[in-house]
């Protein structure tokens, strides 16, 4: 399965981050970053193969499915 050497590394729970860029109407690129708790750690089929994603709850609300090996952990004390 794609990433997963990387499920091992993550817990439902702990507090994580990740980056997307964004693009205005121009095709101006900005890049958003993201913090939230992984809620739920999964495999979901793409394209028929198996790909891991993390169930996020973003800070401020909403949640979003994010790809394992795109997320990084953050400290907390």
């Amino acid at each position: 399965m794609l990433g997963e050497r990387y499920k091992d590394k993550f817990k439902v729970g702990q507090y994580v981050q990740w980056r997307a860029i964004c693009r205005n109407e121009d095709y101006e690129e900005t890049v958003k970053v993201y913090q939230g708790l992984i809620t739920n750690l999964r495999a979901v089929d793409v394209g028929g193969r198996a790909v891991w994603y993390a169930d996020v709850l973003k800070n401020g609300g909403g949640s979003s499915l994010v790809l394992i090996s795109k997320i990084r952990k953050l400290e907390t004390n």
